[in-house]
């Protein structure tokens, strides 16, 4: 991470679901106008001519054919698991829950689209410092005003724990809460999640997690498994490798043994049915993307 700013992921991110707005078709997964300003663009036609030019520079890296559907396939996972979790989010939110934590927050614009529940939900947006701090000066710069329900909680992972993070910045830790945790697992050593996990199951019943996560090369499609060979690739390249990679039943069983009562996998399959049936933009995700989530103690 360049110091001052956030990670390439989380730009390379913002970028994706500004580029579904403006190439997909409808119904959109996902309706994020903050994206284009927050991935850094200056102006719509900018962000289009920067898109087409990396779609034609990965064209000639890797096939005309491949290039496309990797761009589609990135667009898809990036809106489809923001959509999961902000489905599952409001189910929480009419259970009573009302804490919200985005862990790698990066450039999620959940609290600046969302203000209508601002007297609902109290959001806690988790992140490196340098990320944070290149955040908030862009914000200014797009003239959108932190809601009232926003806290940013810097947090250094190797100084700090979680739930020390949490108690400092205000998080009631004798209510529930409900956690995202997206695009990050691939790139932490399996002590590093598993460490995270289990400070999460030991939060107050009804407390939710939603994460996400990349299946190995052994269980992927010839399709997925040359798009995962790119993203492998890429990333190592910027400098951001991935380091850990689950198989769905036995990752399951590994995280229910944290303290978990409950864990759901929601993989490519039923994301496809339930996010992309019938479209005609051929959008969907590849079969190297899943998501899992789980809960502590009873339902809250």
């Amino acid at each position: 991470m360049e110091e001052g700013r956030p990670s390439t992921t989380a730009i390379v991110t913002a970028t994706w679901r500004a580029a579904h707005l403006l190439v997909d078709g409808e119904p959109k997964i996902l309706e994020d106008s903050l994206a284009l300003g927050l991935s850094g663009a200056t102006d719509e036609a900018t962000f289009r001519a920067h898109y087409e030019a990396l779609l034609a520079e990965f064209s000639r890296r890797l096939d005309p054919e491949l290039a496309p559907v990797l761009f589609r396939s990135m667009r898809a996972v990036v809106t489809m698991r923001s959509r999961y979790v902000e489905d599952e989010l409001s189910k929480a939110i009419e259970r009573g829950v009302t804490q919200y934590v985005i862990l790698g927050a990066g450039l999620d614009s959940f609290a600046y689209r969302r203000r209508d529940l601002a007297d609902r939900v109290q959001v806690f947006e988790i992140d490196h410092p340098a990320s944070q701090q290149w955040k908030r000066g862009r914000l200014r710069e797009l003239q959108v005003a932190l809601p009232p329900n926003l806290t940013f909680l810097p947090l250094d992972f190797e100084r700090q724990t979680l739930t020390a993070g949490l108690r400092a910045g205000g998080y009631r830790l004798d209510a529930p809460g409900f956690f995202s945790w997206l695009g990050v697992i691939p790139f932490l050593t399996e002590e590093a999640i598993f460490g995270t996990l289990k400070e999460v199951a030991a939060l107050a019943p009804g407390s939710e997690m939603v994460f996400d996560y990349v299946l190995p090369e052994a269980l992927l499609d010839e399709e997925s498994r040359r798009i995962v060979a790119v993203g492998k690739e890429s990333s190592a390249a910027r400098g951001e490798p991935w380091l850990s990679l689950f198989e769905p039943v036995n990752f399951a069983a590994q995280v229910k043994t944290l303290g978990f009562t409950e864990v759901w996998n929601f993989g490519a399959e039923e994301a496809n049915l339930r996010y992309f049936a019938g479209r005609t933009d051929g959008l969907r995700i590849p079969n190297a993307e899943c998501l899992m989530k789980t809960r502590v103690g009873g339902v809250g």
